[in-house]
Order: structure tokens, then C-alpha cells, then sequence
């Protein structure tokens, strides 16, 4: 290929990632702002909040189906893709259909594949590793979620399907941030570092979801604020946890993002 041709396509390549990049993030802001006016000020649809949050689930996983990932890392592009793609699978059941348990269940399915992912990025770090090292994790969360379920059903938790499912979702983002944490520190890779931010988000939205549902079980004026808090807070962190997670999909070692 001759050089102005070469250097034509790179250009090309160039103005469209960053079209495709300030877009997604313009529509994302638009979004948030939309559904997080309707739930503090209590204005417009239930339903409409609702579908402008999913909507931008979707968003996030069209973006990395859009944007190209590295050439020299498919595989962890591929990865990233189907991550987002059962997110949104889980956020249709949670979100629209309320089917709790199918939708904790394919969450599962998403830290699942993160945990590859984080296995990968070690494995890259540090060959002599081994790729035993997603088997030992996954055995390590395991463990874990059995030992939680253990304790609650010593205090006299009544196993259901969702308390079950829910704790092995509880370990396996749990582990997650700390891993994407530790690559993050070691790594310094800035794709890397957006995913372990992203992570963190993730986790505190979480944090407010459980928040959330302790209000059937506690009553109190100081818990009614954070009740309040967390009935915003749970998107107020999810979106941009989605958002930068997904952002992840940039160059490893030359990025334009």
C-alpha cells in the first residue's frame, strides 16, 4: 500500500474512534443527567428513569462493539464484549422485568468474566504464573461464597434462591476490585487503571443496593436517610461504572483515549 494511502487510513481510523468516543460519551451525560433529575427531584416516570438508565447500559455495550480494541488483543476485547453484553442481559431482568434471581444469576456470569479477564492480564505480568492462576481464583471465590453462606445460615438466614445467588455475586466483584486494584498499581497500563476505577463504582453502587434492601428489615430515622441516599446512589455510581468499564476497550500500550 503506498504511504499517503497508508497514512490516509490511519486518519480515517483516528476521526473515527474519537467521533465514536465523544459521542458515546455526550449521549451517556445526557442520560444521566435525564434520570438522576427525575430521582432526586421525584419529576417524570418511573418508568421513563428506568428506560433511560438501561438505555445507557446499552450504549456502553454498543461502544465496545463499535470502537476497535487493540489488534494484538482480541481476546480481551472479546471478553469485555460479552461482559457488557450479560450485564445488559441482567439489567433487562433487574431493571425492566424485575426477575431478581436471573438477573443476579447472569451478573454472576459478568464478574465470571472479569475474572478471566483479570487472570489474563496476570498471566501477561507474570508468564511464570501460569494461566492456572483463573482456576485458582475462581476456587479461591468459591470457597468464599460458601463460607458466607454458611455463616448466615448459622444465624438463622433463610436460605432463598437469591440470598444464594446473591453471595457468590458478592465474592466474585468483591475479589474482582481487589485484583483489578493490584494490576492496576503494578501494571500502570492507563486501560487498566480505568477498568479498576470502574470497578470500585461498581462496587459501591452495590453497596447501595444492598443499602437498599436492608429497609424492609431496619426502621430508623437515621436509616431513613440513607435510604433516601442509596435509592439515588445505586445509579448515581452504576452508570459511570459502566461507562469507564467500558472505556477499558483502548489501546493497551498505544491509546488515544
Amino acid at each position: 500500500m503506498p504511504e499517503r494511502y497508508r497514512m490516509f487510513a490511519q486518519h480515517s481510523k483516528s476521526v473515527y474512534k474519537k467521533t465514536v468516543f465523544v459521542i458515546f460519551v455526550l449521549l451517556e451525560i445526557i442520560l444521566y443527567a435525564g434520570f438522576l433529575y427525575m430521582d432526586i427531584t421525584g419529576k417524570g416516570s418511573f418508568a421513563v428513569s428506568n428506560y433511560l438508565k438501561f438505555t445507557g447500559i446499552i450504549l456502553c455495550f454498543l461502544f465496545t462493539v463499535l470502537f476497535p480494541g487493540p489488534k494484538e488483543d482480541r481476546t480481551d476485547t472479546s471478553i469485555l464484549r460479552a461482559a457488557l453484553l450479560f450485564t445488559l442481559i441482567s439489567d433487562w431482568f433487574i431493571l425492566i422485568l424485575d426477575y431478581y434471581v436471573i438477573g443476579i444469576i447472569t451478573f454472576c456470569i459478568v464478574q465470571f468474566l472479569y475474572l478471566i479477564r483479570l487472570g489474563i492480564w496476570r498471566n501477561q505480568m507474570d508468564p511464570a504464573g501460569g494461566a492456572k492462576i483463573i482456576l485458582k481464583n475462581f476456587i479461591r471465590n468459591l470457597f468464599f461464597a460458601l463460607f458466607i453462606i454458611i455463616i448466615l445460615n448459622a444465624v438463622k438466614i433463610r436460605m432463598e434462591w437469591l440470598v444464594l445467588v446473591t453471595c457468590f455475586y458478592f465474592t466474585g466483584i468483591l475479589f474482582n476490585v481487589w485484583d483489578s486494584i493490584i494490576i492496576a498499581c503494578k501494571s500502570k497500563v492507563k486501560n487498566r487503571i480505568r477498568y479498576a476505577f470502574g470497578m470500585v463504582l461498581f462496587l459501591l453502587c452495590d453497596i447501595n443496593v444492598g443499602l437498599f434492601n436492608l429497609s424492609g428489615f431496619l426502621a430508623s430515622s437515621w436509616f431513613d436517610l440513607i435510604y433516601s441516599f442509596s435509592t439515588v446512589a445505586m445509579w448515581l455510581f452504576y452508570l459511570p461504572a459502566q461507562v469507564i468499564i467500558s472505556l477499558s476497550v483502548g489501546n493497551i500500550q498505544n491509546e488515544s483515549l
